[in-house]
């Protein structure tokens, strides 16, 4: 059972916004939040906002270029004190034509393709009036109950498995530079071995000159990943680069092999499943 509060919607949204940076970072897309009030209070229920809103915006990430930027504005429409609008904007891509991303929105949702390779989602949320600013809200379906829970399950799954290649880099130069130098290591020795298939665990732990429990434990302790994990997903990040890439116009098959896969299904059911999407919808 969820119900209604009164409470900042601005709040709400920015905190959505912020906790899905972690998964944009990852894309190596910038994820911005602004809006035209500091605060806006009325009556909403979480359970009827944070679902289809948080998903269509993930959608939206993955589905946008390296590089580029997608924007979330919050504002109170013209003339009309008993609606917000709330618009997700991204640059890079025309959207418009994807179902996978209008279809997950069931209220009053307008699709705007931009000038310059780009795409608008706005969505209108009904309002009543009130002194202290606009109050209540019969939102259509759109983010979880529970929503604190709900935040910090998001928030931690997606800073771990989200995480891009130099984030990873980074963090743990954070624990120490020793640390850091290692997974720069490596992430080289992975890189000069990307081709060849039937390099595995085994191979690596012999590069370093550690038993695969050593090498467990310390890929473990930086990447949250076990060694195995971390060479395919160290691949698939690779590939996503190189399929985005706009200095290459290579093909599925073309970065499947390039990337150390024999098997183009068993590539494009890796890469679904590591990013949401087909690899041959990456571009």
């Amino acid at each position: 059972m969820s119900f209604r509060v009164q409470a900042d919607i601005v709040s709400l949204f920015k905190g959505l916004v912020t906790g899905l940076t972690p998964f944009a970072s990852a894309q190596e897309v910038d994820l911005v939040f602004s809006a035209t009030a500091s605060k806006l209070c009325f009556y909403y229920n979480p359970s009827d906002i944070v679902p289809d809103f948080s998903k269509m915006l993930c959608c939206i990430i993955t589905f946008t270029p390296q590089s580029y930027k997608v924007t979330v504005t919050l504002e109170a429409a013209e003339n009309q004190e008993s609606t917000l609008i709330l618009s997700i904007t991204n640059t890079g891509v025309n959207l418009s034509k994807v179902g996978e991303i209008s279809n997950m929105f069931n209220g009053n949702l307008t699709v705007e393709n931009l000038k310059e390779k780009g795409t608008r989602f706005t969505i209108e949320i009904a309002a009543q009036s009130h002194p202290e600013g606009l109050k209540n809200s019969n939102i259509g379906h759109f983010l979880p109950k529970q929503y604190p829970a709900y935040y910090k399950v998001i928030n931690k799954r997606l800073t771990t498995h989200f995480a891009n290649l130099g984030n990873l880099e980074v963090s743990a130069m954070n624990k120490s530079p020793k640390e850091g130098v290692f997974l720069k290591k490596i992430n080289a020795i992975i890189t000069s071995h990307l081709q060849d298939n039937t390099f595995n665990v085994d191979k690596l732990a012999a590069a370093v000159a550690l038993s695969r429990t050593q090498l467990f434990r310390k890929i473990k302790y930086l990447t949250k990943m076990a060694p195995g994990r971390y060479i395919l997903f160290f691949r698939l990040q690779r590939a996503k680069r190189l399929l985005q890439s706009r200095d290459k116009d290579l093909n599925v098959s073309d970065v499947c092999y390039a990337v150390g896969f024999v098997s183009k299904s068993h590539f494009s059911r890796s890469f679904q499943k590591q990013f949401g999407f087909n690899p041959s919808k990456c571009k």
